[in-house]
């Protein structure tokens, strides 16, 4: 979907819709202007804690009409460790999926190796391109993966994994530390 610019009209219509009484509308119009304000459909899902097929809706149905339709009224859902996307616990699992890859692009990098050589390494058929996915944390390590190219940078999985696990999840309540 191309990132059209927003018209006067149209930042008034948001900024009203942000305050309006309805949670529903203020929860959708602080998602589409996320998204117009240059933010990618998922972050603005995970803010919004829905999903990004439903931003694209909402950002479509803002575009045709100019106006933002009001929220549904749900009942009060009790929070879990498991809550759906946009909690605290799932933004930490991104954050913990970049330091992850972080620490394979450091040991790739201080072994002077290229991600061809990595997967070699590890004696699997892993493609460079995914080890450039899990380096980035853009998509999740399998464990078996982790353990693999774990032990061909030489990296001891328990201490990465520690190392990860404290920067990525040390603010969220309720989690053994």
């Amino acid at each position: 979907m191309t990132r059209p610019t927003l018209s006067d009209r149209q930042r008034r219509a948001l900024a009203t819709a942000a305050r309006d009484a309805d949670r529903g509308r203020r929860v959708r119009a602080t998602a589409v202007r996320t998204w117009y304000d240059g933010r990618s459909q998922a972050d603005a899902a995970a803010r919004a804690n829905v999903s990004p097929t439903t931003i694209r809706r909402w950002v479509r149905g803002f575009q045709e009409t100019g106006t933002l339709p009001p929220g549904r009224t749900h009942p009060a859902r009790a929070t879990t460790l498991h809550a759906p996307r946009g909690t605290v616990v799932a933004m930490s699992t991104r954050q913990f999926r970049a330091a992850l890859g972080a620490e394979l692009l450091a040991a790739r990098t201080l072994r002077g190796w290229s991600r061809a050589q990595v997967v070699s390494a590890g004696g699997v058929g892993y493609s460079p391109a995914i080890l450039g996915h899990w380096e980035r944390g853009s998509r999740a390590i399998p464990l078996v993966a982790f353990a693999i190219v774990g032990h061909a940078l030489g990296l001891d999985p328990g201490e990465v994994i520690r190392r990860c696990y404290d920067e990525s999840f040390a603010h969220v309540r309720g989690l053994p530390r």
